[in-house]
């Protein structure tokens, strides 16, 4: 486990800064070999935000409660529900105003992106668009909301290659459907209040 290994922490590990820079190194390809736990955060985090980094690493090296001195680099593409808001969407959703969050009967020219959660009935009828630009966070719903459908649009703009983004369509889905409680690894129990610490340290508040 992460917790075990001798690497930098809050000071030094010691030795050059070589030996230190591979400690780190080891410390990013340890988050996303091993089986993640999910604790909580102390008022010193592991991360910094807006750091593109899978689920899976992210519970691990928040297990291993360490220190990093730069922010891991994974190649992960992740944008947020900020930049979508206010830039062109991928195909098949490039028209704002005919693109709709939730599954419906689809008129000429609509399209959705088939979510189907509708809590508290505030969500039928809405456009991805629209989600992106709720305001408020009403029992942490819309918050994740847009997060929810930022990723979702940005999993659709490199085609939906899990080599390549954060989380694929389907698991947006699974995350919106089952609000929140749905775990990208096998053994774990994620929350609605573990992913939006998640999204959070990803693109930085909702």
């Amino acid at each position: 486990m992460l917790k075990n290994s001798k690497i930098e922490t809050q000071g030094s590990v010691g030795g050059s800064t070589a030996e230190a820079g591979l400690a780190r190194r080891r410390l990013i390809r340890a988050g996303l070999a091993a089986t993640p736990v999910m604790l909580g955060l102390t008022s010193q985090s592991a991360l910094a935000n807006d750091v593109c980094i899978k689920p899976s690493a992210f519970s691990s090296l928040k297990a291993a409660n360490m220190k990093l001195s730069h922010k891991p680099n994974q190649g992960w593409t992740c944008f947020s529900h900020g930049y979508w808001k206010n830039h062109s969407h991928p195909a098949p959703y490039s028209d704002k105003t005919k693109s709709f969050f939730l599954t419906k009967a689809l008129g000429p020219g609509e399209v959705t992106a088939g979510f189907t959660s509708n809590p508290g009935n505030e969500y039928a009828g809405k456009t991805l668009q629209q989600v992106l630009e709720m305001n408020g966070n009403a029992n942490n719903t819309t918050a994740l909301a847009r997060h929810v459908v930022g990723t979702f649009l940005t999993a659709v703009a490199n085609g939906d290659d899990p080599t390549k983004v954060l989380l694929t369509t389907w698991q947006c889905k699974q995350i919106w459907d089952n609000q929140g409680n749905w775990s990208p690894v096998t053994g774990q129990t994620w929350t609605m209040a573990n992913w939006l610490e998640y999204f959070d340290y990803v693109y930085g508040g909702a």
